[in-house]
């Protein structure tokens, strides 16, 4: 049995290593292009379900083996993510697992319950597209401590019932998927273990201790909420040094840039509305269509809303300079019609602009 875990833990560990290779070498080689992640900073918080599977266990004094049933698993977390890839966390969970039989009987009975509290350190690589999907890959590694509860027998004639605390480890790799640049989704994969558990039995002489090993597989589903602000933009795609030009008098298109993932008025873009409305307002024009994009980072729907807001805004600043409301249709575009075309996901700030277009005879 024994030789049959050691192949267990080195098959996995062998492919929880290939699996970071394959995850680590695209992002390595994005380091310097538009493909890097947005980069998280703030606290966060975050939850998990799914299924965890316990390797057979071995009890020292004794000849027979527990075999486990697949259980339920539970996980929260708070954290602070560092803007530079580095996140700390501390994880309480819980895993349940129900004894399937036991060796040497045919039968047996019980259940093993596991409380951890663990601290994690993580470490977010950039972004890579799955399938036209752009996903975050992650890998760490925890410490912390388990209280274990186990009951369980008969292991020949014996049986074992009583409570454990234990030093416990887990490596961790998973991805997640920004549906907004607060709120994450994701999948887990996690390795934990707790050795040298001690645990009561009863014997016909009186209770003594036996001594067993928990190695527990988990796939987890995560959801986390980040509460930093929206990350700054990456080198790559650096914003412009100064504002766009102001177009001359009696233009018909002004355009103005916004932050990442913002909808509000930057200074640079004021004195550019303000013409435009004193331009229309002097030009005999008719109407004023005013049109909001986005870039590419972040999901379809997100940057849909986030377009009509920036138009929302512009048209705000509009009738504040004096323009009447009727005059103005607003429309959002998303990611439709960029100025500078990128690949999904990447930040570009020539895209994230809305564009004010007089029309009328004195336009």
């Amino acid at each position: 049995m024994y030789k049959r875990q050691t192949v267990i833990r080195t098959a996995l560990g062998l492919s929880l290593a290939a699996a970071t290779s394959i995850l680590c070498v695209p992002a390595q080689a994005q380091t310097n292009s538009d493909y890097g992640m947005q980069r998280e900073k703030g606290w966060y918080v975050g939850a998990g379900l799914g299924a965890n599977f316990q390797e057979d266990n071995h009890f020292a004094l004794g000849a027979s083996n527990t075999q486990y049933n697949w259980g339920p698993v539970g996980i929260a977390s708070v954290g602070y993510a560092f803007g530079n890839s580095l996140r700390l966390e501390i994880e309480p969970g819980y895993r349940y697992n129900d004894v399937d039989k036991i060796s040497g009987t045919g039968a047996g009975g019980g259940r093993s319950q596991i409380f951890s509290t663990m601290g994690n350190v993580l470490w977010d690589f950039n972004q890579l597209q799955l399938m036209g999907i752009p996903l975050v890959p992650h890998v760490g590694a925890g410490v912390g401590w388990a209280h274990i509860w186990d009951q369980e027998g008969p292991h020949g004639g014996l049986q074992v019932k009583g409570q454990s605390d234990a030093v416990a480890y887990q490596a961790i790799g998973g991805v997640e998927y920004g549906l907004t640049p607060q709120l994450k989704l994701g999948v887990d994969y996690r390795y934990f273990v707790s050795q040298d558990n001690d645990f009561r039995v009863n014997t016909v002489g009186g209770p003594k201790t036996r001594v067993g090993d928990f190695n527990d597989h988990a796939i987890i589903f995560t959801v986390r909420y980040s509460f930093g602000a929206p990350p700054a933009p990456m080198p790559a795609s650096v914003a412009p040094a100064t504002p766009a030009p102001a177009p001359a008098p009696a233009a018909r298109n002004y355009t103005v840039y916004f932050d990442f993932d913002r909808s509000d008025i930057t200074p640079d873009a004021k004195p550019i509305i303000q013409r435009a409305a004193s331009d229309a307002n002097s030009g005999n024009v008719t109407h004023i269509a005013v049109t909001g994009y986005t870039d590419r980072a972040g999901p379809d729907s997100y940057n849909q809303r986030l377009s009509v807001r920036r138009a929302a805004a512009v048209k705000a600043e509009l009738i504040r300079d004096g323009v009447r409301a009727d005059e103005i249709t607003t429309t959002g575009m998303g990611e439709k019609d960029p100025a500078v075309p990128t690949p999904d996901g990447v930040r570009e700030p020539r895209n994230r602009r809305v564009v004010i277009d007089l029309q009328g005879a004195g336009a």
